[in-house]
């Protein structure tokens, strides 16, 4: 039952992964023309595991930006994960904390989203554990797969440096975020965050984006927590 469970996962990913190889092929295909090292984007996709905490940390990389204020940027980007996590506590909750620590490196929203889909249906909780890894395995093998033909691609194919590839970080980063600007306080955060961004652009070491991202995030949080408050 558990590996049919798991390959359940793997069968309900397969729409995600599709969407996703775009993404991970551009990652790959962009370290070389942003000036970064490919162990570095290896190391990124291998380790950090989020599409868009990557775009930003590749673009931070690639203006020089203190190591520092990479991590503190990527992890305000990611801050949706710990609302997952706390989402994920309930179905899971039979697991030991260990087991939870380690499986909680593959959230993804992706993953979540799944997952959550099939829990609505039926997921017995014997099966929910494979069925979780089903996904979370397939998202993160398709993912490592991409940055490394991506890496190839950017580094033996010719003349690819010309095809303003650059431009294309900002446009795969945009469209990862698309699916979020149905709900309002998302799209008021947005505007917020590039009007800031806008207007902080000098700021040294891009903390301007620092700055920027906390300031809509907060505003964010604030409009979350007031819908709640109205229903």
């Amino acid at each position: 039952m558990k590996r049919q469970a798991f390959f359940r996962g793997v069968v309900d990913t397969l729409p995600m992964v599709l969407a996703a190889i775009p993404f991970g092929l551009l990652f790959g295909m962009l370290a070389p023309a942003s000036g970064v090292s490919a162990w570095v984007a290896i190391c990124l996709s291998a380790l950090v595991f989020a599409g868009s905490a990557q775009y930003v940390a590749m673009g931070l990389l690639a203006a020089g930006t203190p190591a520092a204020l990479i991590v503190l940027t990527t992890f305000i980007v990611n801050l949706r994960h710990l609302l997952y996590s706390l989402a994920m506590l309930v179905p899971l909750r039979h697991l030991r904390r260990p087991k939870k620590v380690a499986l909680s490196f593959f959230l993804t929203d992706e993953t979540f989203v799944t997952f959550n889909q099939r829990l609505q249906r039926v997921l017995p909780e014997e099966q929910r554990v494979a069925y979780y890894l089903g996904s979370a395995v397939f998202m993160y093998g398709n993912w490592q797969l991409c940055t490394w033909l991506g890496l190839w691609a950017g580094s033996s194919l010719t003349g690819i440096e010309s095809l303003g590839l650059e431009f294309a970080m900002v446009t795969a980063f945009l469209a990862m975020m698309m699916p979020m600007f149905r709900h309002r306080k998302n799209i008021v955060s947005a505007v917020i965050a590039f009007v800031l961004a806008w207007f902080t652009r000098d700021w040294p070491h891009k903390t301007g984006i620092i700055f920027s991202v906390i300031v809509a995030a907060v505003v964010a949080s604030t409009l979350s927590f007031l819908e709640t408050d109205d229903d």
